[in-house]
């Protein structure tokens, strides 16, 4: 008579709210998953702290990262989506490379956030990317 006890499921009205937030890299190079995870851990822990972070709940969705058109979904709770858009625009260089975040959409569901659409766009690197030359 082994009986297993499960873990109760939290109802609705007690649940984490989720935000996912679509975001689109514009680099001078392409950027690999692994660096953008990197980043973006190294600067919320640096900018909120471990207690600051794990009240964002943040997660970078692997399998949502797209290396050719450079668009990725952050998960988040709903409390800290300013936050976690505030931690995106402090990540200037990723690797030899300087980045600009651009944020897409924020929605509750993935299936909001439409990311075909999104994909669809172009965004050409050269336009984007004119920095004024240093003269200092």
């Amino acid at each position: 008579m082994n009986v297993k006890k499960r873990l109760k499921v939290l109802i609705p009205t007690l649940r984490e709210k989720e935000r996912y937030i679509a975001f689109q890299i514009i680099s001078e190079e392409p950027i690999s998953y692994s660096d953008l995870e990197a980043a973006l851990w190294n600067t919320m822990l640096e900018f909120f702290g471990e207690y600051g972070v794990s009240k964002t709940s943040v997660w970078l969705i692997k399998n949502l990262y797209d290396q050719k058109k450079q668009i990725g979904v952050i998960k988040c709770n709903h409390k800290s989506v300013a936050q976690v858009i505030a931690c995106l625009g402090l990540i200037s260089r990723l690797g030899e490379s300087r980045v600009v975040f651009k944020i897409l959409k924020v929605s509750g569901t993935i299936k909001g956030l439409r990311l075909n659409q999104f994909k669809n766009t172009k965004i050409k690197n050269n336009e984007v990317m004119n920095y004024p030359a240093d003269t200092s």
